[in-house]
């Protein structure tokens, strides 16, 4: 049943788009607009092809094809789709295709040629402000994307930078998506890093059996060549690479414990991939594992506070929420901020310190206790921005993290683990690792055995969507 104009209107004034239009003029566009369906698989546009039609998503995902490879996915209810090839009047440069079931909402600009005479000035106009509208969104998006290309391509030049000072290296990466492979090596041209690649495991022993790496990286396909590696002493430090998928990875971390070092990455994201490798990289090559400046840009102010004892705590959240509303920060980040410090700050008070033996000092005892801390007990916490992420971070002297103590705390609240340990009970450490995890973008753990443990959480801030899936990463030396 087709929707009434006053039905379509309504609808499209919820779209970004038409968001400037008044409403007589939506309810005029309405009587041009049908509702169209396109199975999954189904082309809207193909390239080459003529195209007369502006589209609306109202439902579903459309994906981008240029040369039949995927290079974009249109899911925004109100995103255009054919604007270009419309205002051109050229063949369409990509193709468009259903990637799920797709709802539309269509204008076909041939229709306009059958419009009266005496009412084709007036439709002329309507026709030519969707198409000032479509030119000035587009430019929005273009400048958008050059300022997040720049951001992007500074980061990556600092990540070769940092990788650069490590000297002469060797490093050896596994994994079956080929384009990645090709641009780490293209990334990690201009450094003093050689790197090999191997896109399956009996490449990868084949090459190990020739060289000797400083490092090896392996994705989650091929995480038995570290096991390979290991056992055939081949290489000085594995790295296994897993997806962001935290409940799936803790399997895989399970069976890999012996792995000193592991990062994730969204396999869709090939250049921010490349950038976390050259960041890992750097990290495991120099063996300086530590700091939060490796994922800000280069030059940013870090604020660095001593953690003194349980009455402080509030002030030291309070004093740093402030500071990061005076930066313009959202108040949702800075809530999610605010409960991942106060967990930080009450590992570092109650359960971080250890006697000279590694014994714990004070985590039998209940959270409402005050406690003091001497000052060889002290951790320190730290926070700063660059613009696109905030970092936050708890550093204690004592290194008692492990990675098995990471594995049964997150497996504890992501599976269901029914046997908490005592400390949980009582302090609530792995309900708090799990609340650090999810209401931050990133983690990283990094851990020097019984001499010093840093927990850096990143956000994502200046408008930008948090990460639908939270990861975490961790090193150890």
């Amino acid at each position: 049943m087709k929707a009434h104009p006053a039905e379509i209107s309504q609808e499209l004034k919820k779209f970004h788009f038409f968001r400037s239009f008044p409403d007589d003029l939506l309810l005029q566009i309405s009587t041009l607009v049908s509702a169209v369906k396109f199975a999954k698989g189904e082309f809207i546009i193909q390239e080459n092809h003529e195209n007369h039609c502006l589209y609306f998503i109202r439902s579903g995902q459309a994906e981008v094809l240029l040369s039949e490879e995927v290079v974009a996915l249109l899911q925004t209810p109100g995103e255009v789709i054919g604007e270009m090839s419309v205002v051109t009047e050229k063949p369409a440069s990509t193709s468009i295709r259903a990637a799920s079931d797709l709802e539309c909402f269509k204008i076909d600009t041939k229709d306009f040629g059958y419009v009266p005479v005496k009412e084709k000035d007036h439709f002329l106009y309507l026709l030519y402000r969707i198409y000032s509208n479509v030119l000035v969104d587009r430019l929005t998006k273009t400048n958008e994307k050059a300022r997040l290309f720049e951001i992007a391509n500074r980061d990556l030049h600092q990540a070769q930078m940092g990788l650069e000072k490590t000297g002469d290296k060797k490093v050896l990466l596994v994994g079956t998506d080929k384009k990645q492979l090709v641009l780490a090596k293209m990334a990690m041209g201009s450094t003093n890093v050689h790197l090999d690649t191997a896109s399956d495991m009996e490449a990868a022993k084949e090459l190990l059996s020739q060289n000797v790496y400083d490092a090896l990286i392996a994705d989650e396909t091929c995480l038995e060549i570290l096991h390979y590696a290991e056992e055939k002493k081949a290489t000085g430090r594995n790295v296994m690479m897993l997806t962001k998928d935290v409940r799936s990875n803790l399997t895989a971390i399970k069976d890999m414990l012996s792995v000193n070092h592991m990062m994730t990455r969204d396999p869709e994201d090939r250049n921010l991939t490349i950038r976390t490798i050259l960041t890992t990289l750097t990290k495991v090559l120099s063996s300086d594992i530590f700091g939060l400046e490796k994922y800000l840009t280069w030059g940013v102010e870090v604020k660095s506070l001593p953690v003194k004892g349980s009455a402080e705590r509030d002030q030291l959240k309070e004093d740093m929420c402030v500071s990061l509303k005076k930066r313009g920060l959202r108040n949702t980040i800075i809530d999610r901020v605010n409960t991942v410090a106060e967990e930080l700050l009450m590992n570092a008070i109650y359960d971080a310190p250890t006697d000279s033996k590694g014994n714990p000092l004070f985590n039998h005892i209940t959270r409402k206790t005050e406690i003091i801390l001497e000052s060889h007990l002290q951790s320190t916490l730290r926070y700063a921005s660059d613009g696109v992420y905030l970092a936050v971070s708890v550093t204690d002297p004592f290194g008692g993290l492990t990675k098995s103590t990471i594995l049964k705390y997150l497996q504890s609240c992501y599976e269901g683990a029914a046997n908490l340990n005592e400390g949980q009970a009582k302090g609530g450490a792995g309900r708090g690792l799990h609340q650090i995890v999810e209401n931050s973008d990133l983690t990283i753990f990094n851990v020097k055995k019984g001499k010093k443990t840093e927990v850096i959480c990143l956000f994502l801030v200046e408008g930008q969507k948090r990460e639908l899936q939270p990861s975490f990463h961790y090193f150890f030396n």
